[in-house]
This record gives structure tokens, C-alpha cells and sequence, in this order.
């Protein structure tokens, strides 16, 4: 080829010319084929003239197929000046000439190229030009085509077609990677805004590229203009995008601004969370990937600054409560964070955002502003406190757990002496479920404790504001205080008066957080945590949780306030006082105090919250016996304990009044009679002498539960004389024919539980009692003789029994009932057989005129 000579370069070039005229495209066509293959094989040294004589006489011809109307022509065009390209020396010229053409075909406001394939050689061509002028150390000549350069670029950045659009990208990096700012500044911007619109790309790789381009643009901006914030607020977004790669990607920006933007010192504010956001990632690829690039960037600020943070490090002692699993930032690292602490505020601006993903992004941006800020960031903890106590409180779990996981990191990292005062500030003036949160998250993370802020905040959680909400979550949380508290009392100095104080108020708060929650019948405030911190506080005090209830139950007492309204029964004083009776139950120690408290109920308080009283007082009544313990051998005599609650509480709703209310309130005194009577069976006999005159109606009454517990309490009269016991007899007899079966079958059993005692001033006297219970027994004998007739098989076998115990203390007078009763009855063999199954003496009874009813 080194042979040839002017004359036939000259007429081979015009033949080709000649053939790139034609208007056959298949002709066109294969010149081009022939033309790239034979460049293509002069690729050695001492070609490079020969091939630039070529294209000196050809590029006008060539340039112009770029404009054919085949698209195969303008394929072969594009590629054959490619070839050419890469093989000659750049030059000004050729340059011009490539890039005017390409602007005419890619930087019009119209598509001219219609093919998507040519569109991408196009951009191609554009990035060979870049890199060859870069590696030739001739970039300069784009200083008078950067205005063509990058209306080719808008265009295609623009581009329908993805693989474009990424190309555009890669040659805009190549492009700013060796241009002079003060030359391609001018058109930064509108490069910027061209790929905006590719941040939203559904192709992940084109929102990839789109970044790192916008990455290196980045360095050329203009820092003074608006330009520069709107890129921060572009890309930001993506630090949520779905795909890892993109997160990683915008992080990689990041690092390259922290560490060659001119005025990067002006934006570490705004540059920041693009990388620290990466360190919080959720994919480790992108944390493991930005980790070691940002501890470049700290080393980078720590040789800018050494003077200054030489000095801090001679004093940077280890963090005792580090959080484990968590690698403690770099000086340098820290240092570049604690220099941005304003930005503090637009994080936690974003916590109260309507989109979830935006709230958890905050979160894990501003765990990573406190791993890295630490004690400096004490601070700023007056401002951020609203917003990361609300956000302790977040409808999504993962934002509420991560809101979480940051106030435990303040609390270990933040000075505590300067943060706690601003915590309790927070707790007075807003008794919150959030505020409550966010500060037991970081007093239990803390190690600093005394007993003076215990008891504070003891005394802060006894107010009605705390201990006396209503709020499930808000109840759990003070009891996970109080557990807190009891543990940081064991590594405080106190006295033991001191400590039986916090321990006293610890359990007043618990008790009345655990009775409001037993009320509600709460399921989200855990019961076993209240259990809990009763038992640790009675192990603590070396008692029984009884014993603790006996000594401290009457404090918590005073607390329920309010009761002299009208309040019905979900006011929260009631639901308090009927808590408390539940949990705590009666006791010895503070029963008179309950009863105050009860009276005070039933006197003004509304029906509804009566009744709710009184039910649960029925159901403490059931465990009397193992809950009042014996009085002190030494104690002075007292009234009755059971005396002074039955005649102040059970006694004066036993009589019949008119009302729905008034029914229900005789039906529950009457239950709290029998749950007495079932509990302390000895106890009660002092008791139930002084109500047997109210029996007879109680079993009369039209309430079927009234008379159901008044016929099981029947059982327990004991130790009445025969006047008092005859009206009680009558009325349980007159119970065999209740419409309940129950209640039937329980009559008949306990008529034959009733004996009197038999006392008097004379024998005569005596015996007339006997006269007089005997005839009770006859007309026992004739009534259950009746219903031993009866179908139902529990009432027969209810029968049987009385029968049986009567026939044994009055064996004549059951003869005799029988007898008459045979000669009445019509099944006689049946008499018989009861009659020899329960009489002593095994003489048939013969069938006699019956005798007249005894009244």
C-alpha cells in the first residue's frame, strides 16, 4: 500500500465517490463493505498516511450517506468513519466536520434518524471522538463544539431507546472526566435537567447510569446556583429505590462529591446522607461496597483538618455502653458528620412524612447521624425528641422498630446528665405513649443512673396523668419503666429508707397501671409484665406478694380520687377501684379504707358502676378466707372484720327496693353473702343470725339468681334458735315448687341441712320447741314425700337425702308420715321400698287416715 501513488489514490478515491453517488443501494452497500475491509487490514504504523489521504478526499461523501435514505447505507457510512477514526491522529478538523454532521442527524427537536440501531452508532461514534481526543491530550478542540456535543447529548439522553440512553450517559462521564469546568460549566445545567428524566426509568441499569453520570456532572456544577440543590433533591429519592444497585450507585456519587467537589464543604450537609444511607442499607452488598469508600472519605477530612482533629483524638476515649455488633466510625468519619448537625433538623422533618418508606429512610439516615456524631450530637437532642418520640409511636412496625433502635443508640451515646433533664421536660409536658417510648428506650439503654432521678421520675408516673391512663400501649410502657427503675436501683447508692420509698411508689404505680388494665381487659399491655415487677419488688423487700399487698395495697388507695360524682361505669376512678379489688382482693390491713371507698360508689356514683363494684366485690368474697389472715395475737379487740363488712356493704341492699338497679344490687349483695358463706363457712355464723330475718323475701324474690344464691346460702344458717329458723324452713320449702330445677333440687337439700338449737328457761319450754320443729319436720316429710313422685331424677335424689337425714333425727314422726302418706299415694310398692330403704326400724308402714296439715 506504501506504493501508491497521488495518481492512484486520486483515481481510486473518485471512483469510490462515483460508486457512494449511486443511486443502487446494494452498489452503495457493498463500496462500504469493501472500503471498511480494506481499512480495516491497513491498521499497521505506516498506514496512517496513506488512510488520512483517503479520508481527506472521501469524508465529505462518506458524511453525506449519514443522510441516505437506506439504512443499511447510513450503517456502513457510520461504522467505516468509526474505523477511520480510531486509526488517524485526531485532528480539529475531522472533529468539526464528524460532530456538525451527527448534531444534524441526533441534536434536532425532531427525530431526523428513525432507527434506533444507527441512533446508538451515532452515540457510539460520539464517545470514540471523546476518549481519542482525551488519550491524545487534544480535548481542548471540543471547546468549540461543546454546544453541538451537547444537543447530541440532550437528544439522546432523551432517547426512547434504553441502550441509547445508557450510551449517552457512559460518553457524558468520559466527556467530564477530562473537561475543564470553566468550559463545560455553561452546559451543566441543561445536561442535568435531561437526566432528571432518567431517574425514573423503569430499566434499573439506565437509572444507574443516569447517576453516575449526574455524579460526575456533579463536579462541574455551579455550587452558588440553584442547580446544585436540585440535584441533591433528585437524587435523594433514589436512596429508596427497590433495586440494590441503584441505592449503591447514588451512594458512589456521594463519595466521589465528599471527595473531589471543589466546594464541598459548603454541601457535606446535603452530600452526607447519600452515603450514610448506604451504610444503613438493607443489602450488605451496598453496605460492604460504600464502607470502605467512606472510610477514604474520613481519612481524606482527617489529612485536610489534622491540626484540629490530631488534638481530638489524643482525647477520644472509648464509649463504655457502645451498642455491641456496631464498629465505631473513624475520627475522620465522626468528624465530617459532627461538622453537619443542621441537617438534624430536615431528617427529622421527614420521620412525620405521609409515606412510609420516606419515615423509615429518616430513621436510618438519623441512626447513622448518632452513631457517627456520638456525645456531640447531646445538643440537638431538645429538637429531634418530638420527632423521633412520634415516631416511636409509627402505625408501621418497621418504622416504630426502627425509631426504637435509635432513641436506644441516644441513650447510650448522648450525655446523659444533659439529655435527661431535657427527657423528664418532655415527660411533664406531654404525658404521651410516644414521649413514654422514646425515653424508656434510652434510660434503659443507659448506664448512668441516681436515686434522685428515679425517684423523680417514680413520682412523675404516679401522677394520674401516667398511672392512670387508659391506653394499652401507654400502660405496657410505664411497666417496662418500673422494671427498668427496680433494675438501676440495684447499682445506686441509697439508704434502705430511701429504697422502700422508690419500692412503695414503684408498686403504687404498678398496681394501679395493672387494675386500669385488668379493667379494660386489655390484650396489648402484657399482664405478665405487672406480675412481674410485683415479685420482683417483694423479693427486693424480702416478703410475700401477699405481705407486699398488706403493706403498701392502702397508699395506692388514696390515689383513687373522684368518686363523689355521678360516674358511670367506664369512668377510669371506678375502673381503678374495681381493678384494684380484683387483683389485690380483701385484706385485713386496708379493708376498712375499701369499704370508705365503696360507700362512697354506691352513694353517687351511677347504677352501672355500682353494680361493676359490687360484682367484683362478690368475687374477692370468694377468697376471704385465704386472703384476710387471722388478726395479731397482741392486736387489740376489734369489731368483725366479716361484721363490719357485711353489715356496712351486703347488709342494707338486702332489703327489697323498687328499681331495675335496686334488683341487681340485692342480687349481687345476696351472691356476696353465699361467697362469704362458701369461703368461710366458721367465720360467717357471727354474721348470718342478724340476716335470717331477710331470708324469706330473698327467697321470694322475683330475680332467679337472687333466690339461687339465696337457696346455697341456706345451708350455712347454723345456730338458730326455732322461732328464728321456722320462717327460713317455711321459705325454702316453698322453693320445691321454684319454676328453676336448680333451685328445686337445691330446696330440697337444704331442708334437710336445717337445725335449730333447742335453749329455754324451763323443760316446758324446751319441749315446745321440739313440739314445734317437729311439726316443720312433718310438713318437710309430706312436701319431699310429694315430690319424691316427681320424674326429674335430681330432685328425687335431692329428696332421698333430706329424707334420709330426717328419718334418722325423727324416726317416729317419718313413720308416721309415711303411713299416711300411703294411703294417699297411688304408687304404695314405691313408698315402701323408700320407706325400708331409709328407716331404721324395718316395720312397714300400714296405711292410716291421713291426719290434718300442720301450719
Amino acid at each position: 500500500m506504501s506504493t501508491i501513488n497521488n495518481e492512484e489514490i486520486e483515481e481510486d478515491t473518485k471512483k469510490t465517490c462515483k460508486d457512494l453517488e449511486s443511486t443502487d443501494r446494494v452498489h452503495k452497500t457493498m463500496t462500504l463493505k469493501h472500503m471498511l475491509v480494506w481499512v480495516e487490514n491497513n491498521s499497521y504504523d505506516n498506514s496512517t498516511e496513506l488512510l488520512a489521504q483517503y479520508f481527506d478526499r472521501l469524508y465529505l461523501h462518506l458524511l453525506k450517506c449519514y443522510h441516505d435514505r437506506f439504512e443499511s447505507v447510513r450503517d456502513g457510512a457510520v461504522r467505516l468513519v468509526d474505523a477511520y477514526l480510531e486509526r488517524l491522529p485526531p485532528m480539529d478538523f475531522n472533529l468539526l466536520n464528524v460532530v456538525s454532521t451527527l448534531t444534524e442527524r441526533m441534536g434536532q427537536a425532531e427525530t431526523v434518524e428513525p432507527s434506533e440501531e444507527i441512533r446508538y452508532l451515532y452515540i457510539e461514534q460520539l464517545h470514540l471522538m471523546v476518549r481519542k481526543y482525551a488519550k491524545m491530550g487534544n480535548v481542548g478542540v471540543f471547546r468549540e463544539c461543546y454546544h453541538l456535543v451537547v444537543k447530541v447529548l440532550i437528544k439522546a439522553l432523551k432517547d426512547d431507546y434504553p441502550v441509547v440512553q445508557r450510551e449517552a450517559c457512559s460518553t457524558l462521564v468520559a466527556l467530564c472526566r477530562v473537561a475543564e469546568t470553566t468550559e463545560i460549566r455553561p452546559f451543566t445545567e441543561q445536561l442535568a435537567v435531561a437526566l432528571y428524566g432518567m431517574l425514573n426509568h423503569k430499566h434499573a441499569p439506565a437509572r444507574i447510569s443516569a447517576v453516575e453520570a449526574l455524579g460526575r456532572l456533579s463536579l462541574h456544577m455551579d455550587a452558588s446556583a440553584e442547580s446544585m440543590r436540585r440535584l441533591f433533591g433528585e437524587v435523594s429519592p433514589l436512596l429508596m429505590d427497590r433495586m440494590p444497585l441503584v441505592r449503591r450507585e447514588v451512594g458512589i456519587m456521594g463519595v466521589l462529591m465528599l471527595m473531589d467537589l471543589l466546594d464541598r464543604y459548603s454541601f457535606f450537609e446535603r452530600i452526607l446522607p447519600l452515603v450514610l444511607c448506604c451504610l444503613k442499607d438493607d443489602s450488605p452488598d451496598v453496605r460492604n461496597y460504600i464502607h470502605p469508600l467512606w472510610v477514604k472519605c474520613g481519612k481524606q477530612y482527617y489529612e485536610e483538618n489534622e491540626a484540629e482533629l490530631s488534638q481530638q483524638e489524643i482525647c477520644d476515649l472509648p464509649v463504655d455502653n457502645y451498642p455491641k455488633n456496631v464498629k465505631r466510625p473513624t475520627i475522620g468519619c465522626r468528624g465530617l458528620v459532627q461538622r453537619s448537625l443542621r441537617l438534624l433538623t430536615l431528617i427529622t422533618r421527614e420521620t412525620t412524612d405521609w409515606k412510609d418508606n420516606v419515615r423509615l429512610h429518616s430513621l436510618k439516615l438519623l441512626y447513622q447521624f448518632v452513631v457517627h456524631a456520638e456525645a456531640a450530637m447531646t445538643a440537638k437532642f431538645y429538637e429531634i425528641y418530638p420527632d423521633v418520640s412520634h415516631a416511636c409511636c409509627d402505625s408501621v412496625a418497621e418504622v416504630s422498630a426502627e425509631a426504637a433502635k435509635v432513641a436506644d443508640l441516644m441513650g447510650r451515646l448522648l450525655c446523659y446528665d444533659a439529655w435527661i433533664e431535657h427527657g423528664f421536660d418532655g415527660l411533664q409536658r406531654n404525658a404521651r405513649e410516644s414521649y413514654m417510648k422514646c425515653f424508656y428506650y434510652m434510660f434503659a439503654a443507659s448506664n448512668s443512673a441516681c436515686f434522685e432521678h428515679l425517684m423523680r421520675l417514680c413520682k412523675l408516673l404516679r401522677a394520674t396523668e401516667y398511672s392512670h391512663t387508659l391506653k394499652p400501649g401507654f400502660q405496657l410502657y410505664i411497666l417496662k419503666l418500673l422494671d427498668t427503675i427496680l433494675n438501676k436501683s440495684l447499682e445506686i447508692t441509697a439508704t434502705e429508707e430511701e429504697l422502700d420509698e422508690l419500692y412503695m411508689i414503684v408498686y403504687i404505680v404498678g398496681i394501679k397501671v395493672m387494675a386500669l388494665s385488668y379493667s379494660l381487659n386489655s390484650d396489648n399491655a402484657d399482664p405478665n409484665v405487672g406480675q412481674m415487677v410485683l415479685e420482683r419488688i417483694a423479693q427486693l423487700q424480702k416478703v410475700t406478694l401477699a405481705q407486699l399487698h398488706e403493706r403498701y395495697f392502702e397508699m395506692a388507695l388514696k390515689d383513687v380520687e373522684n368518686l363523689d360524682a355521678v360516674l358511670e361505669d367506664n369512668a377510669e376512678p371506678v375502673l381503678l377501684l374495681d381493678g384494684l379489688i380484683n387483683i389485690c382482693h380483701l385484706r385485713r390491713s386496708y379493708l376498712k379504707r375499701l369499704i370508705e371507698r365503696v360507700k362512697i360508689v354506691f352513694e353517687n356514683c351511677s347504677a352501672n358502676a355500682q353494680i361493676r363494684i359490687f360484682s367484683s366485690l362478690s368475687m374477692a368474697a370468694l377468697l376471704w378466707s385465704s386472703t384476710l389472715t387471722p388478726p395479731d395475737v397482741d392486736a387489740p379487740d376489734e369489731p368483725s372484720m366479716m361484721k363490719i363488712f357485711v353489715t356496712e356493704i351486703v347488709e342494707p341492699y338486702l332489703t327489697w327496693k323498687a328499681g331495675a338497679s335496686s334488683e341487681s344490687m340485692r342480687s349481687l349483695a345476696m351472691a356476696t353473702l353465699c361467697a362469704l358463706a362458701q369461703s368461710a363457712p366458721e367465720d360467717v355464723l357471727e354474721v348470718l343470725p342478724s340476716l335470717v330475718k331477710h331470708m324469706p323475701s330473698l327467697l321470694e324474690d322475683r330475680n332467679s339468681n337472687t333466690r339461687n344464691y339465696a337457696i346455697k346460702t341456706v345451708r350455712y344458717f347454723r345456730g338458730l334458735s326455732v322461732e328464728e329458723l321456722k320462717p327460713l324452713a317455711y321459705a325454702t320449702m316453698q322453693r320445691l315448687d321454684d319454676p328453676s330445677a336448680g333451685i328445686r333440687s337445691m330446696a330440697a337439700l337444704a331442708v334437710g341441712s336445717l337445725s335449730p338449737i333447742f335453749e329455754g328457761d324451763s323443760e316446758e319450754e324446751i319441749q315446745h320447741q321440739h313440739e314445734v320443729w317437729e311439726a316443720v319436720v312433718k310438713r318437710a316429710m309430706d312436701l319431699m314425700l310429694l315430690y319424691h313422685e316427681s320424674p326429674e331424677k335430681n330432685i328425687k335424689i335431692a329428696v332421698e337425702q333430706s329424707l334420709e337425714k330426717m328419718a334418722i333425727d325423727y324416726p317416729e314422726a317419718w313413720t308416721e308420715r309415711c303411713q299416711r302418706a300411703m294411703a294417699m299415694c297411688h304408687q304404695k310398692d314405691e313408698l315402701n321400698e323408700l320407706y325400708e330403704k331409709l328407716s331404721i326400724n324395718k316395720v312397714a308402714p300400714q296405711p292410716s287416715r291421713p291426719d290434718p296439715i300442720i301450719d
